[in-house]
Order: C-alpha cells, then sequence, then structure tokens
C-alpha cells in the first residue's frame, strides 16, 4: 500500500497534546507510536507533584535524588506540551497564550477539567524537631503548663464539656423529680377494705392405688359416690331481711346521725328551662374530685346509682353485680369512712331510687325477680313484687310513689300496686320489644312511658295497655342496634334522650306523639364499653331542660356535659378520676355528680 495513503492524522482530545502527523510505515512501528501517545496522554493529564522537603533534615543524596526525580518529571511534562526541555512549568503554563498559539488558555483550562479532574497536589512532610519533640512529650508524660501533660488537660475539658451539656438537659433535676415521685406514698382507698382470702389447712392426700396393688377384685371394689361440687345458686329470700351492715359486723348498727339525714324532708329547688349557658359553664368549672371524694362503696362492678335529696350532707346510694347495696355518707367518718354495706338480692341491681315523698325508702330492684324497699325507720328491707323471671328496671307510675311500672327481662311489662299486700302484679302486658333495658315515666303526664330495648324506642300508654297486643302511641326510629336507655327531659318532657350501642346519642321532640317523632340532633359518641364494663346510659340534669351527662372511653378519662343541640359543655376531669365512670347521677337539688365505675367506686365531684 502506498505510503500517502496510509498517512492518518490523530486528533488527541486532551488540551495538553497535539500530535503532529504520523507515518506509519509497519505495523511494528505503529503499535510502538500508539504506546508512547498513551503514555504521553497519562503524562499530560496528570500535574507534576510537587515535593516539601525540609532541607535542614535531608542528607546531600536524598536532597540529590529528590531533584533528579523532579527533573524527569519536569521534562515528561514538557514533551507532552511539545516544548523545549529547559521550559518551566510556570511558563508554560501562563495563562496569556498556548505555546502552540492554537488555543487560548480558558478553553483549554475548562476542557482539561472536564477531561479529567484535578487532582490534589501529593506533598511528602518531613516532622521537624518541633513536631518531633511535641509527640515525644505527649507519649514520655512530661509536664506541661500547670503540672498536668496535654492529655489529662485535653481530658479535663472533655469533662467540663459534658458537664455543660448535662447541666443544659437538666436530668439531674428530672431525675430528683422521678426518685421524689416514686417515694411518695399511694393514697389509702376509703371505703370498704380489701378481703384477704383465708387459705384452707392443706390435708394430707392418700395416694391412689389400683386394684391390683391392693390386690381386690373388681367386682368385689365398692364404687365410690359421685359427689357434686357445683355450688349451689343462692334462692331469693322471701319476707323482710334485718338492715343490718354486713361490713361493722353482727352488732353494727347505723348511727343515729345518718339515720336523721336520711329522713330529713324533701326540698324542691328553684328549677327553670332556659339558663345562661356561660354562667352554667362557670359554674361546672367549680365541680371538682378531692381524694377524699372518692370511696369503695360495693365490692363488684356497679350497676346503679342514686343520690338522696338531702341538703344537710351527700348521701348516695350504690348497687353491684351481686346483689349488694352499698349507702355512703362522704361527710362521715363513721364505720369504713362512712361507707355501711348490705346484701338485700342475690343477683345485679340494676336500678334504684329514692321516693319523692318518702325519702326514707330506698326502692331497688334485681334481676333476681325481686323489688325491695329499705326502710331506715324499720331497718328492713320489705318485700314489694317478687316473681321467677328477672326483672331489668322500673319507675314510678304515681307522683306519691304508690304505683310502679316495671320492666322484665323477657319483654313484659308490670303495673305494680305497692299497697296490695300479694306482692304480685295488678296487670301484665307483652310488648313488642324482645329485651327492655330502660323504663321511665313522663314527668307531667303519668299515664305515658318510654320503653328502650333491643333495637326499638317506644312510647306506651298506660291506660290502653293489653295482655297481648298492645300498641305504641309513638316510635322512635333511626336506632340500627341495642338502646341502652331512653329518658324523658326532667322538667317538660318534651324531649326524649336515648344511648345506643350504633354509638350515637339522640335527641328526639317529644312535644306532640305520632308514628314517627322527629329527630332534633345525633350526637358522635363511642358506647362501645365491651363485656367488663357497664352501659353507657346517658341522664339529664334534673334541674335543667337541656343538658345531660355520660360517661366516656376517652383518655385522660373523663365524664362527658352535652347541650342537647349536640355542643360539648364541660368535661369532668380530675387526678383522682383513673378509670371509666359508666352510671351517673345528679343530686336533685345542688351541683354534685356523683359516678361510679366497674369496681365498686364512686367519685362525687362537688361544688
Amino acid at each position: 500500500m502506498p505510503i500517502d495513503k496510509a498517512e492518518r492524522r490523530y486528533h488527541v482530545k486532551d488540551s495538553f497534546v497535539k500530535l503532529q502527523k504520523i507515518q506509519v510505515q509497519t505495523p511494528l512501528q505503529k503499535q510502538a507510536i500508539g504506546n508512547m501517545r498513551r503514555r504521553s496522554v497519562r503524562i499530560a493529564c496528570r500535574p507534576p507533584r510537587q515535593l516539601v522537603t525540609d532541607s535542614t533534615d535531608e542528607s546531600s543524596d536524598s536532597e540529590a535524588h529528590v531533584q533528579s526525580k523532579k527533573r524527569r518529571l519536569l521534562g515528561a511534562w514538557a514533551r507532552a506540551r511539545g516544548q523545549p526541555r529547559n521550559v518551566s512549568p510556570k511558563a508554560g503554563c501562563s495563562p496569556e497564550s498556548d505555546p502552540q498559539n492554537q488555543t487560548p488558555y480558558s478553553s483549554l483550562k475548562s476542557r482539561t477539567r472536564a477531561a479529567c479532574p484535578e487532582k490534589a497536589l501529593i506533598t511528602v512532610k518531613v516532622p521537624s524537631d518541633s513536631d518531633s519533640e511535641s509527640h515525644s512529650s505527649e507519649d514520655d508524660g512530661s509536664l506541661g503548663p500547670g503540672g498536668l501533660s496535654a492529655y489529662e488537660l485535653k481530658r479535663l475539658k472533655n469533662i467540663q464539656q459534658n458537664k455543660a451539656f448535662f447541666s443544659f438537659l437538666n436530668i439531674q433535676e428530672t431525675t430528683d423529680a422521678l426518685r421524689a415521685f416514686s417515694r411518695k406514698s399511694k393514697p389509702q382507698t376509703q371505703g370498704l377494705k380489701r378481703e384477704r382470702p383465708q387459705q384452707a389447712p392443706v390435708s394430707a392426700v392418700a395416694t391412689r392405688k389400683s386394684l391390683r396393688l391392693q390386690r381386690l377384685d373388681s367386682v368385689e371394689a365398692p364404687v365410690p359416690e359421685r359427689q357434686d361440687f357445683e355450688e349451689e345458686k343462692t334462692l331469693n329470700q322471701s319476707g323482710p331481711i334485718e338492715m343490718v351492715p354486713v361490713n361493722l359486723g353482727a352488732n353494727g348498727r347505723l348511727p343515729q346521725s345518718f339515720l336523721d339525714c336520711w329522713n330529713e324532708p324533701y326540698k324542691c329547688a328553684n328549677v327553670t328551662q332556659k339558663v345562661n349557658l356561660n354562667w352554667y359553664k362557670s359554674s361546672l368549672i367549680g365541680m371538682t374530685l378531692q381524694e377524699d371524694q372518692v370511696a369503695k362503696v360495693v365490692k363488684n362492678r356497679i350497676f346503679s346509682v342514686a343520690v338522696h335529696p338531702c341538703t344537710s350532707t351527700v348521701l348516695v346510694a350504690a348497687g353491684d353485680k351481686w346483689g349488694h347495696v352499698g349507702l355512703w355518707d362522704v361527710n362521715s367518718d363513721y364505720g369504713d369512712d362512712g361507707v355501711y354495706l348490705f346484701e338485700p338480692h342475690s343477683r345485679p341491681v340494676c336500678c334504684m331510687y329514692f321516693s319523692a315523698s318518702h325519702p326514707a325508702h330506698l326502692l331497688t330492684l334485681s334481676r333476681d325477680g325481686t323489688i325491695r324497699c329499705a326502710d331506715v325507720n324499720k331497718a328492713v328491707f320489705d318485700d314489694v313484687y317478687q316473681r321467677e323471671e328477672g326483672l331489668s328496671c322500673f319507675d314510678f307510675l304515681s307522683k306519691d310513689g304508690s304505683t310502679l311500672i316495671a320492666g322484665g327481662c323477657n319483654g313484659n311489662v308490670m303495673v305494680v300496686d305497692r299497697r296490695a299486700q300479694s306482692m304480685s302484679h295488678e296487670m301484665l302486658t307483652e310488648l313488642d320489644i324482645m329485651v327492655i333495658r330502660t323504663v321511665h315515666v313522663h314527668p307531667v303526664d303519668n299515664n305515658y312511658f318510654v320503653v328502650a330495648g333491643k333495637g326499638n324506642v317506644c312510647i306506651y300508654d298506660a291506660r290502653c295497655l293489653k295482655p297481648k297486643g298492645s300498641r305504641c302511641v309513638a316510635s322512635l326510629q333511626g336506632h340500627t342496634k341495642t338502646v341502652n336507655s331512653a329518658f324523658f327531659s326532667p322538667l317538660s318532657g318534651n324531649r326524649v334522650l336515648t344511648t345506643c350501642m350504633d354509638d350515637q346519642l339522640r335527641v328526639y321532640d317529644s312535644t306532640r306523639f305520632c308514628s314517627d317523632v322527629p329527630l332534633l340532633a345525633s350526637i358522635r359518641h363511642n358506647n362501645n364499653t365491651g363485656r367488663w364494663l357497664t352501659k353507657f346510659r346517658a341522664v339529664w340534669n334534673p334541674t335543667l331542660e337541656d343538658c345531660f351527662v355520660v360517661g366516656s372511653m376517652a383518655q385522660p378519662r373523663q365524664i362527658e356535659m352535652f347541650h342537647e343541640s349536640g355542643s360539648l359543655l364541660h368535661t369532668f376531669r380530675g387526678d383522682c378520676l383513673g378509670s371509666v365512670c359508666s352510671i351517673n347521677a345528679f343530686h336533685p337539688n345542688r351541683s354534685v355528680l356523683v359516678a361510679g365505675n366497674s369496681s365498686g367506686r364512686l367519685h362525687v365531684f362537688m361544688g
């Protein structure tokens, strides 16, 4: 091949290398030229290494070696640039112009950075005498200023910095506060004291042996009698039960001061249907809960609460899961901090009321099928009504309290006259509601009463009741699950408040009875208390027409006060309130709220 056809021009992108035309004659020469080109490119892209040395510490041989190496590097760099060997790098890198006068220095600089990034200069620093002395002083432990070594001085500085940092965090103060809080003794629980179960003496059990080891024939062996270990259910005791507190012993009696408060005549409070909400909110803020206003009144879960109408003291009653009735005089220290416990029933006490006409009478209803009247003057629990099926609720059908209307667990409603000696009902009717939760009588017209049960809330007329097929005069629609309670407003009865398991509190307009009572407000509220808590029951304030209270599942534990429009007026809280209070009741004519939880404790908020 002719040489002119094999002539080629190589353009290298590097800014420091510009190769001329090379005539390739043989493949061997071509390979050699390629190797030279690649090496020149690598050297051109790498700036010369500067060696910083200390002439005072080097020998003549080492200095000559370093200088010769520097000359070789500078010569290679100059050859890559295409300059004479005696050109210095400073003159060759002058920014005025390129030695070949082909490309400006600025463009060469930008292209060089893009092609190969700059590398840090390699510096070789030989330690001087001063540095060696400082290092040796740290190692050999020589003393510095103040008689301390450099290591000790640095350690003290770190300690001071750590102290300043921890003082900024206030860790010591927080630790002291937590220790002081942990050392505080827990407040002693008022009311009933916890009973420690007595351990029965352990008897020696004989070792079981087979008939073969006893050398007995299976035919001759006696058959052991079957033992029934099931506890017999306590039956309802008929007739009056002596009113003796079980927590005071066999000789315990109620004090005279307690009996005087129980017999105090009822005083009607000045109530109005409309009040200033701002003033009422300020009065609710003043109702607080103190440590001495919490007491264990009954042994088990509270199912019902009632407040005595006396004004000289605060007297409350509670019924629990296993038929106990506890009375608590809040301002008394007699007995167990003013608590007196009785056992008139054997099943949950679902409902209780103080009689408005006879304040000394407390009527209690239980699922064991009995209604009893506690009379402190006679010191007995008298029988009022008794049946085999369980009872769930009752209310006074007459203002003097002589006639009652009770609801059964099987959907029956009974009208009971206390003046009759037969202790039976005057009339029994079967309603369409499967399970009756509450029965409440209209406060103005006693002929009407509202019944809440499993999915239905209806208003009936007591004058139109029949043994079967009684029709309601009004129906409250919209409930999708079981309704726990339904109550008329306390003054006029123009509102009906319901608590449903579909997490809603509803207020209906009951000014006139019709087939479909209009709904005024629906409030979203968590009513899923579960299995171990008593179901929520929203109740009206007896001194107001448009405010009601209900328990809450929210944290921190609280009791909520709502307006009939659905607005939240106030939340009752306190350091002593640490549990869910499902059952609540107001004092008839004082700013007192009583709340009961599932462990048998009552909380009294007083203004």
